[in-house]
């Protein structure tokens, strides 16, 4: 008898022969895996695309990437890692020193339209902005 190994984790205990494709669809090829990998295969609380996709994004936070939408002002996303961006905290910095001052928020906008400050769509930052910002 041939000594297989479980596909998925590399065992050799009580293997079984797992159609990948079920045989009442035609399926005729078949993997080894083992008693506990073939149960999570056959688990459909295991298999629902809500449960693969939680566990997916819980290990790209764990090996620190961006797990998706828009990327937050102040930061640039490189090799799906999030890093400061120079310009933007600068920015950022500049418009939290204006608040500092003791300055308003529309004052803030104000001063902030005069210098040319800009998102990186080019449009003007609002006052919401730098009230989020300044918090």
């Amino acid at each position: 008898m041939e000594n297989k190994q479980c596909f998925e984790c590399g065992s050799v205990e009580d293997i079984h022969d797992h159609h990948v494709v079920p045989r009442s669809m035609g399926g005729t090829k078949t993997i080894p895996l083992c008693k506990t990998c073939h149960g999570l295969v056959h688990s459909k609380k295991m298999t629902s695309i809500s449960t693969l996709t939680k566990k997916a994004m819980m290990e790209m936070k764990e090996k620190g990437l961006y797990t998706g939408g828009r990327h937050p002002y102040g930061k640039s996303l490189v090799d799906g890692k999030l890093i400061d961006n120079p310009y933007e905290q600068a920015v950022m910095d500049y418009a939290k020193e204006l608040r500092n001052r003791g300055l308003s928020l529309r004052k803030c906008e104000e001063i902030m339209y005069i210098k040319g400050f800009r998102t990186r769509n080019g449009n003007t930052i609002r006052y919401s902005q730098i009230a989020r910002w300044s918090a």
